[in-house]
């Protein structure tokens, strides 16, 4: 049974740089990046990690772009943070946050997790966070091929329907 997102432009992390926009799963009151901020704003004992994450957001958003090499290859999705070659802080990094990059200006947020094993698929946390963030990145490869979404002419942002809903 196929679920439906919608597609949100994330207004707090529009940056001169890089767009983020988020998808809100049918019958959900936040968009998954919403749901990962507030399983994770209050969690001390990764802080720092979470602190280091906004700071790569912010970081992307203003002066880098969303360059592929700041991204972790997830399948079909990515993952923040960048990986260790690119990190500022030295030490191991067990928050993952899975995204989509679109283009060097558009970034999809999705959910995410701490990771407890070694691979994404072996930790019971993060596995259906990887998983969906693949069938989304799937769709929205399937929306942008078909047409239903596109860049602006500019190439910072995207153009679609507002009531566009992917199947997922």
């Amino acid at each position: 049974m196929n679920t439906f997102v919608s597609i949100e432009r994330l207004g707090e992390f529009c940056f001169k740089r890089v767009t983020y926009y988020s998808v809100r799963l049918e019958g959900r009151d936040n968009t998954e990046f919403e749901d990962f901020l507030e399983r994770h704003e209050h969690n001390e004992n990764i802080r720092t990690e979470l602190d280091e994450l906004f700071w790569w957001l912010q970081e992307i958003g203003t002066r880098v772009g969303a360059r592929a090499d700041y991204f972790r290859p997830e399948r079909r999705a990515h993952a923040l943070p960048p990986p260790s070659r690119k990190l500022r802080m030295v030490q191991h990094k067990h928050l993952r946050l899975y995204c989509m990059r679109i283009s060097d200006h558009v970034v999809f947020l999705f959910n995410g997790g701490v990771k407890t094993a070694a691979t994404a698929q072996e930790c019971t946390t993060v596995k259906p966070h990887f998983e969906r963030a693949n069938r989304l990145a799937l769709a929205i490869d399937k929306a942008i091929r078909e047409g239903d979404i596109k860049l602006n002419a500019k190439g910072d942002r995207l153009e679609f329907d507002e009531d566009l809903e992917l199947a997922v």
